[in-house]
């Protein structure tokens, strides 16, 4: 009878600082899904952002029509109809970026202002800003996992490929 040992090392994981008061997140160029689920995030926030205008456009259509058949109607249900638009959108938003790197991001990422205003939700810049400096980050963690992944494999295929032997 054999007895065997299967010792693995485990994913490398990187860490991400999102804010002065070092909360982190970490995730792993080694999580199959980690890119995907990046891209995936990113671009469903563009369509995201390029269907608010059609959106509003239709709430003011709307209300505009209100307004031609009834004279002198209250301006405050239209802002709450846009705002009810921009709020979608930034609850999807918070979905999307908690969704790509684990319950609870967004709330780190914007910890400062969450302290002052538990109910706050960041708005469309926010998470666009969110976006723009993360997108920088995930390039660099991708490409340090390609070149480890190269130079693995180059690793396990000089161990089948001939050795070349000088003989004088």
């Amino acid at each position: 009878m054999g007895k065997y040992n299967l010792e693995l090392a485990g994913a490398e994981i990187d860490e991400i600082t999102l804010n002065r008061h070092g909360d982190k997140l970490e995730i792993s160029a080694d999580d199959a899904t980690i890119f995907d689920r990046f891209a995936d995030g990113y671009d469903r926030l563009v369509k995201m952002t390029e269907e608010v205008p059609d959106k509003l456009d239709a709430v003011e259509k709307e209300y505009a029509e209100k307004e031609s058949e009834e004279k002198g109607s209250s301006d405050i249900s239209k802002t709450v109809a846009i705002s009810k638009v921009r709020v979608a959108f930034c609850e999807d938003a918070v979905g999307i970026i908690d969704g790509i790197f684990g319950a609870g991001t967004v709330k780190k990422s914007f910890r400062d202002t969450y302290e002052s205003i538990p109910d706050f939700l960041p708005d469309e810049n926010m998470f666009l800003i969110f976006f723009e400096k993360m997108t920088p980050i995930m390039e660099d963690i991708f490409n340090r996992k390609l070149d480890r992944d190269k130079k693995a494999r180059r690793g396990r295929m000089m161990k089948y490929q001939p050795q070349r032997k000088d003989t004088k």
